[in-house]
């Protein structure tokens, strides 16, 4: 199988992208560097530019698939400049690689995308979030991103391909992201809780989620998948389970809710979001977990 990724050289893309070559496949990956570009057997680089709306078409040769996760980082403050950064560089990728797609015999049969578990309804009850049950609702930037970026992504459909969603929920790795901003304060005993701590935390562990987006590609599934493992923790349990972990207790009252919003402003909605996601989609779709409760994954990033 070949498999065109963009943003292959992020944090899930790269782990993507090792495991499919360690499995026997080709990767074809997509950057705006030409001195990040490879030419390796089953390793190519190609360049494109999104603000430009250009993209090498050879980068399609022989692909069997397509993986999306090309986007600018959520993790900013989002004043009006940022927003439409964040929101066009996904909307304008898409476009690129659809209009890739209609100009250029291929011979792509499937596309998986990816969007995020804020696009559900903030819930504290505890419910567990079905794809197919509750409806996307926008009550923030992040969701609103997440239902257009969707809604960009269903015209790989319309062109004929199988297509595929995964709403990813909170990545765990031991190669930066969401685990090691969590863990710091933690280590040097200022661990504490955000808000009322009893938001839920929908995780996946890196291997996981990796390995479900593979298993989405081989059996050529199609639909919304959620990225989280089967057992989502509320916050003060999942800060308290990283203190046990690395030996160190975490102690202190949570962060209130305004002190959250006065330093990350309106992105804390980000911090402060309580989705408990399901993974019984995916689950009787066929994948089994490696991880699927939260202090054996802690305890293989936090080694």
């Amino acid at each position: 199988m070949v498999v065109l990724i963009t943003g292959a050289t992020g944090l899930v893309g790269s782990r993507i992208s090792e495991d499919l070559i360690a499995q026997g496949h080709t990767v074809h990956y997509l950057t705006t560097r030409e001195s990040a570009i490879k030419s390796q057997q089953n390793y190519k680089g190609f360049l494109w530019n999104v603000k430009e709306m250009t993209i090498d078409a050879d980068c399609i040769k022989g692909v069997d698939a397509i993986v999306h996760l090309a986007g600018e980082t959520v993790f900013q403050r989002w004043n009006e400049d940022a927003k439409k950064r964040i929101l066009n560089s996904r909307l304008n990728s898409t476009e690129l690689l659809l209009r890739l797609l209609k100009e250029t015999d291929h011979q792509v049969k499937h596309a998986v995308t990816a969007s995020a578990i804020g696009i559900y309804p903030d819930d504290q009850n505890g419910k567990a979030l079905r794809e197919d049950e509750i409806p996307p609702t926008a009550t923030n930037y992040l969701a609103d991103v997440c239902i257009a970026w969707e809604k960009a992504g269903a015209q790989f459909k319309e062109l004929g391909l199988n297509h595929a969603v995964v709403r990813i929920g909170i990545v765990l790795s031991d190669k930066g992201g969401a685990l090691e901003q969590m863990s710091k304060p933690v280590k040097f005993y200022a661990g504490a809780g955000f808000g009322n701590g009893k938001m839920w935390q929908s995780w996946i562990a890196i291997d996981d989620l990796s390995g479900l987006f593979i298993h989405i590609l081989k059996n050529n599934l199609e639909g919304v998948y959620n990225g989280v493992a089967p057992h989502p923790v509320r916050n003060r349990p999942m800060m308290e389970t990283i203190g046990k972990v690395l030996g160190k207790p975490v102690f202190l009252p949570n962060v209130p809710e305004f002190v959250m919003k006065l330093m990350l402003g309106e992105m804390s909605s980000i911090v402060l979001a309580s989705q408990h996601a399901s993974s019984a989609k995916v689950e009787e779709n066929g994948y089994v977990f490696e991880y699927p409760e939260l202090e054996k994954a802690l305890k293989q990033y936090l080694r």
